[in-house]
Parts: C-alpha cells; sequence; structure tokens
C-alpha cells in the first residue's frame, strides 16, 4: 500500500514539474551582451538661423549665431538646404562655402525666404543598426529599442525638423513605420509612442518606442547568438542638430538608448535591459587646391625627314624652338620645307592654339621687297581659307604652312591630305591671328601637332635676307 502511495505521489510530481515547465518562462534571465547601435552615417543635420544683414536676391548667405548651428561647418558644396520662414521655406542648393560666416547658393534668395527669423535646414537621415545577442527568450515575448527624441517644449519629435536633443521621427507619411523596421526571427515589427525614462541626467527624456515581437513556440535563444533589428527603410530617423557650442565643433554629442525585453504577457522584464550610447557629429570637409596648368612647347622633334606628306629641305637638322633656318633656298619651281613641332598639355577644359606672322617675309636689305604670304598656286588659299598648294607657282614667290596632327587628340583648324600640302597663309599681326587646332576637354596625354612652313622663290626674286616672325599663342579653358 505505502508503495503504491508512494508511486503516485512522485507520478503526481512529474506531471507538474512537466506543466510548470512547459508554462511561458525564459530559460534564465539576464541582460543582453555585445549591444551596439550603428549608423549609417554619424553626420549631424544642420540647423542655422540666418543673421540679420541677408538681402533679397544675394546669393551669399550670412549665418547668425542664435540656432544649433553657428557656422558653415557641416556643410558641403551640392547640399540641399531649406531656408525661409514657417511654411514658406524654398529649397536651394550650395554652391560653394565661402568661410565659416557664409555659405554661397546656387541662385539668389527669394524675399521670404531672409526674414526675420529664417532658418537654414538640412537633414541627414540614417539607418540604425542594433545588434545583440539575447541572454534570455520568451515565447510570444517581444524586444523593444528606445532611441533618444527631444523633450524641448519648442521643438517636436515627429515634424520632420532636425532637434537639437534627440533624433526626428519624421512626419506623416515620412515617418518610419513598421514597414521601416526588419526583426530578428521573423517577428513582427512595430512602431510606439515616446516613452518618459528618469534617472541620471545622460538617461532623463524622451524616447522613442520600436519593437520586434519573439513568435510563440520559438526555440531558446543562447548567448553568442546575434540578433539585428534594422530600423530604417524607405524612411529613416532624422539625426540631431548640434547641441553643444561652436567653440566644441568636433567634439560628439551622446545620446543613450535602451534595449529592453518583455515577456509573452507584455510585462517588461527589467533584468533584461540594456543601455547603450550613440555619437553623432560634424562632417569633416577636406579640401584640396589643383591649380591651373598650362604646358606649351616648340621644337623639332619627332618631325623626320617628312613632314606635313612632303620631304623637309636639308636644313631641317637646324631647326630650334626659335629658329626655323631655310639658309639659302632652291628658286624656280623647288618648294622648301622646314617643321617645329607644338605640344601642349592642361588640366582644363581644354585649350586653343593660335598663330599670327608680324608682318609679311621681308628682305633686311631695306629695299622693301618682300616674299609675299602664299596663295597656293593660285587656288585661293589665304589666312583664313586652306587648300593644295602641290607645287611651286614659277612666276610667284611665297610663303606659308601646313599642319599635321602627330598623335590622336587635338583638333587640326586644317591639315594636308595625303602628299598635297595643303596651306594657309599666316594672318598678319594679333587682329588676324587664327586658330590653328584645339580641344574642348580635358586632355590626357601631351598633344602634338607638327607646323610645316614652306617658301618657294621664283628665279628673279631679288637676292637677300629674308626674315619673318611667327607668334603663336597657347590658351587653357578654365
Amino acid at each position: 500500500m505505502k508503495l503504491k502511495l508512494s508511486l503516485g505521489l512522485l507520478l503526481l510530481f512529474v506531471i507538474g514539474t512537466a506543466v510548470y515547465c512547459s508554462k511561458t518562462r525564459p530559460v534564465f534571465s539576464a541582460a543582453p551582451s555585445n549591444v551596439r547601435d550603428s549608423l549609417s552615417s554619424s553626420q549631424l543635420s544642420y540647423f542655422a538661423v540666418l543673421s540679420s544683414g541677408n538681402t533679397a536676391g544675394n546669393s551669399v548667405v550670412q549665418i547668425g549665431l542664435s540656432g544649433p548651428s553657428k557656422t558653415s561647418d557641416n556643410l558641403f558644396t551640392g547640399d540641399t538646404l531649406s531656408i525661409g520662414i514657417g511654411g514658406t521655406m524654398h529649397i536651394y542648393t550650395i554652391k560653394d562655402i565661402g568661410d565659416t560666416g557664409s555659405f554661397q547658393l546656387n541662385t539668389g534668395t527669394s524675399a521670404v525666404d531672409v526674414g526675420v527669423s529664417a532658418v537654414a535646414i538640412a537633414t541627414r537621415s540614417a539607418v540604425h543598426t542594433v545588434s545583440f545577442s539575447p541572454n534570455s527568450t520568451y515565447n510570444g515575448g517581444k524586444w523593444e529599442v528606445l532611441i533618444r527624441v527631444t523633450s524641448t517644449t519648442s521643438e517636436s519629435y515627429n515634424d520632420g525638423i532636425p532637434d537639437m536633443n534627440g533624433f526626428d521621427l519624421g512626419t506623416g507619411s515620412s515617418a518610419v513605420a513598421a514597414g521601416d523596421i526588419t526583426c530578428p526571427w521573423s517577428g513582427s515589427a512595430a512602431v510606439g509612442t515616446t516613452v518618459s525614462i528618469t534617472g541620471t541626467t545622460a538617461l532623463t527624456g524622451y524616447y522613442q518606442s520600436f519593437t520586434c515581437t519573439t513568435p510563440t513556440g520559438n526555440a531558446p535563444i543562447n548567448t553568442g547568438v546575434t540578433a539585428v533589428m534594422i530600423i530604417g527603410g524607405t524612411h529613416k530617423l532624422i539625426n540631431p542638430t548640434p547641441n553643444h557650442t561652436a567653440a566644441n565643433e568636433g567634439n560628439a554629442d551622446v545620446y543613450t538608448f535602451f534595449l529592453r525585453h518583455y515577456d509573452g504577457s507584455s510585462t517588461l522584464v527589467s533584468a533584461d535591459t540594456a543601455v547603450g550610447r550613440l555619437a553623432v557629429n560634424e562632417a569633416v570637409r577636406v579640401t584640396a587646391v589643383i591649380d591651373p596648368t598650362l604646358t606649351f612647347t616648340i621644337d623639332s622633334s619627332a618631325i623626320g625627314t617628312t613632314g606635313c606628306g612632303v620631304p623637309m629641305s636639308a636644313n631641317q637638322t637646324s631647326v630650334t624652338a626659335t629658329a626655323v633656318p631655310f639658309g639659302s633656298i632652291a628658286i624656280g619651281s623647288t618648294a622648301n620645307n622646314l617643321a617645329q613641332r607644338l605640344g601642349i598639355i592642361t588640366n582644363g577644359a581644354g585649350y586653343v592654339v593660335t598663330a599670327f606672322e608680324g608682318h609679311v617675309m621681308n628682305n633686311l636689305d631695306g629695299s622693301g621687297t618682300t616674299i609675299p604670304d602664299t596663295n597656293c598656286d593660285a587656288s585661293g588659299c589665304n589666312t583664313i581659307t586652306a587648300a593644295n598648294w602641290t607645287s611651286s607657282d614659277t612666276s610667284n614667290s611665297e610663303f606659308g604652312y601646313s599642319l599635321q596632327a602627330l598623335n590622336v587628340g587635338p583638333t587640326l583648324s586644317f591639315t594636308t591630305s595625303g602628299s598635297n600640302f595643303t596651306a594657309r597663309a599666316f594672318g598678319v599681326g594679333t587682329a588676324n591671328a587664327q586658330t590653328i587646332f584645339y580641344y574642348n576637354a580635358t586632355p590626357t596625354v601631351t598633344h602634338y601637332t607638327a607646323v610645316c612652313y614652306r617658301v618657294a622663290a621664283t628665279t628673279f626674286q631679288r637676292a637677300g635676307d629674308y626674315e619673318n616672325q611667327v607668334v603663336y599663342t597657347a590658351t587653357a579653358i578654365f
């Protein structure tokens, strides 16, 4: 009889224990470990009150000292700014940062945007990736992330305007919603209300609640298994504005966040609460200046025995950067040809090279005798129009030039086709300078062009030394 009674009591104990253990309860209760909130961007939002000296139509905006942002630091070229008062704000784009007290817009300001109490706002938003390792679990429970929002009466935590004392939820259809939250364990997300927390000065304030459920019947979550809760999708929390003085720029503003655990009956398990910190700061503006460059060279390299489709005269080896010495030239039906190489490179948006001659080639004996500028065997070439100059005109002495690209790049005003020696005459004086080649982009290598000079003289051309000067001008486009 005693044996039956003992067996019955043992059976009742085993059944009771099984029922008790089947109830919704944690494996054990302990705060989660490895808690962190990683921001996709920790850059502070910008909120400046404009100074009273701004005028309508001016693209340069002066910054006042009464707003959270007191300098142009944390602004960058290309940033979009909302400027104005209340509901009359307009969108502008920053063209340049002048100094710490001003910035320049892409257009002049509207009169309604620079009145008393006008502000300039640039919001910066971020995705919050909260990761943690749970040390307890509840069937049908939930994890809650609390992120600091403003508790200042002059600010609103959900108006889409960045706040000095916390993150902003956004406003209306642009506010962070459940669909913007990704939960671990395929849980369900929810955006709750604000929560007031009291404690030390660092902890006291209002916090926005974001929750993810743990499904009913889930297996126990053990230490070391990382869970990730992502807050931010199509809509993201707006980062705070500075709440430090201008003198303390570079020192991060630090905010507290909480990770809390609830059991299956939505009761807060205070032992499972963890506290973390978030730091947001001004972004660093890194600047550099590349000075405009232009290199233009004249030499006789890479010409060889042929240039612009024709043989060079014997004196080609004597050509230098500053001299084209034809020497004693052949007269009659023979043309005399020499060439120089022009090279150019720049970091500008392109370049133009022009040329002109000082005067018509003249005899140095003072007789006034000249070798006229070419008309290309009466083919109609001049300083603007090129034509083929294929043979010497035995009835006229002539001086002109042709062009040949030595590498891919420059666009020539004209060029020799085959062995035709297509030519033009130099214009006399600066007013008659003509473009000989150009390029409408930043070159990646030095561009080289051959300038081939030709002199032809009749058998009755007056003897003597003849001279001319050719001036090249290279202009970069910036």
